[in-house]
């Protein structure tokens, strides 16, 4: 359910800017404001997932680790979404090993 809810929040993230832009664009200061607000969108989503409380080492640990694999892989090939999918796969794997061992 979480998951869904949060597909929903990104999509809309991006999608209401798009949307209300034309509509809002004669008044001041909705334009910013809708920019703004779904980079926070996307901000606030990446946080907690990053962090969740209470704050396990080793969850913390992947995470960090998972996002260093992708900003590696996005200063290399500067793909944003297969870097993301990079970043993924090497959670997976780290939760996966840790896991079973």
């Amino acid at each position: 359910m979480a998951i869904i809810l949060v597909a929903i929040g990104t999509y809309l993230a991006r999608f209401l800017p798009i949307y209300f832009n034309e509509r809002f664009k004669r008044l001041k200061g909705i334009d910013e404001f809708l920019t703004y607000s779904s980079t926070a969108l996307i901000s606030a989503l990446f946080v907690t997932s990053l962090l969740s409380f209470p704050v396990e080492l080793k969850n913390t640990s992947i995470s960090i680790v998972a996002l260093a694999f992708v900003f590696v892989s996005y200063k290399k090939w500067k793909n944003l979404g297969f870097s993301v999918l990079i970043g993924v796969i090497v959670h997976l794997l780290i939760s996966s090993v840790i896991a079973a061992g």
